[in-house]
């Protein structure tokens, strides 16, 4: 059954990169298939947020080559490869299970070279934690992590307020050395992450480094809610971040600008740095929210060609309709964010601040297999108003200002506004092209 469209730019879990809260980032899939409404999510390969352009996150498997000489009697040549595998392959034990699992995976991989960092089988965990992600919630501890392979070490970039990693004195700054006892050295963050994830009401025990001292923590998972949109007044203007597109993200860009409005705001600074999509349809919505209605959002290339265009329902705030907006992105910046950022810059006018964004212009879908597992799978190619597309390439700044991704994390999570934009210089580069 069909499940959803989405736009996303990490795997699964680490996509948001919250041990236990991506990116990455986040993988769905097919099986019978059903029509259901839009959801977009985008997801890159599993690399920390913002740390790399599209081209240097390309690993090996990027330049992979599908031969395309004919593949004749196809069934009976996958039974003769399978009962191979089955009956001579070194590694004892493989089953059936194994077999069928590694060729609906590999399926998905090589059907499309150009897409195979987006086409996922995705077990049930793995689906499990992002549709948790899509709905702003997971069960953890509540910290967003850097995670080092070459160390096995996470930085703590920040807790989720009022998350049992807070509650438990986990600070910003910390470095966990180790999660139930076990090191993580060679390991990926995505491994880390489902081990200090699990069941509510079960202990994780972490290892973590503060200054010269080991300390212990033994912290209760629980499910923890989260808002990936925050929102305040700085000097007059209007400032709002989204860190992905779940569903209830345009619900909640729509009470900041009621505020932003009833604070009379002289101008908008929309803060999509480390969003690496999520869904679709709430990209959409949150556009629409500062664009009138009739004007184009979005155009998605589908198959055989066929173009469909979106276009805005909305009603933006009349007393905001035509305030300046800045738009912030990074490098990390993905898919439905870059949806969003084409719109506002070609529709709205909007300047940009940052550095280049991550290049990421498909649509993936989900559909059930029926057995707990999904695949997520390549339907669209989309294109900002004007039909450009930015896929592979990114958006580049209409300002460029270079920043280093850990300093502008820690940034985000001082409560003092003054002193985050102090320790923020691409906040303070926008804030600047908006002063009166």
């Amino acid at each position: 059954m069909r499940i959803a469209r989405l736009l996303f730019t990490l795997a699964a879990a680490a996509s948001v990169g919250v041990a236990c809260s991506q990116s990455g980032a986040p993988s769905p899939a097919p099986a019978s298939s059903s029509a259901a409404a839009p959801v977009v999510v985008t997801t890159a390969a599993a690399a920390p947020a913002g740390s790399a352009t599209p081209s240097s996150m390309h690993d090996d498997e990027d330049d992979l080559v599908i031969p395309t000489e004919k593949f004749t009697e196809p069934q009976k040549a996958f039974e003769a490869a399978k009962n191979v595998l089955l009956h001579d392959y070194y590694a004892a034990g493989l089953t059936e299970e194994d077999v069928y699992r590694a060729a609906v995976h590999g399926m998905l991989a090589d059907i499309d070279p150009r897409m195979h960092r987006w086409n996922k089988l995705l077990s049930p965990r793995a689906y499990a934690d992002l549709t948790n992600d899509l709905k702003g919630e997971l069960v953890g501890i509540g910290v967003r992590i850097k995670f080092d392979t070459v160390t096995g070490h996470s930085d703590v970039l920040s807790t989720i307020p009022g998350s049992p990693a807070e509650k438990a004195g986990v600070r910003a700054t910390d470095t966990i050395v180790s999660v139930n006892g076990k090191l993580w050295k060679g390991k990926s963050e995505r491994e880390v992450v489902q081990e200090i994830r699990g069941t509510a009401g079960e202990v994780v025990t972490l290892s973590v480094l503060r200054d010269d001292k080991i300390l212990p923590f033994s912290i209760t998972r629980a499910k923890v809610t989260f808002d990936d949109v925050s929102h305040e007044m700085i000097d007059g203007v209007g400032y709002v971040s989204i860190r992905m597109f779940s569903e209830k993200t345009s619900a909640s860009v729509k009470a900041a600008l009621n505020d932003f409005a009833t604070a009379h705001a002289r101008a908008i600074a929309l803060d999509l740095r480390d969003n690496m999509g999520g869904s679709y349809d709430e990209a959409v919505h949150t556009a629409e929210l500062f664009l009138p209605a009739g004007t184009p959002i979005v155009t998605l290339e589908k198959r055989d060609g066929k173009m469909e265009t979106t276009s805005s329902k909305g009603t933006p705030t009349a007393a905001l309709a035509n305030v300046p907006l800045v738009v912030l992105i990074d490098h990390a910046t993905s898919s439905g964010a870059e949806l969003v950022t084409g719109a506002l810059t070609e529709e709205r006018h909007a300047k940009t601040v940052g550095t280049r964004t991550y290049g990421k212009w498909s649509v993936q879908s989900i559909d059930e297999l029926g057995n707990g597992y999904v695949i997520k799978y390549t339907t669209a190619l989309f294109h900002a108003p004007s039909g450009k597309s930015y896929d592979g390439v990114g958006i580049a700044p209409d300002i460029e200002v270079d920043a280093d991704h850990d300093a502008i994390e820690r940034a985000s999570s001082l409560t003092d506004p003054k002193a985050r934009v102090a320790a923020d210089v691409q906040l303070r580069t926008a804030l600047s092209l908006l002063a009166p």
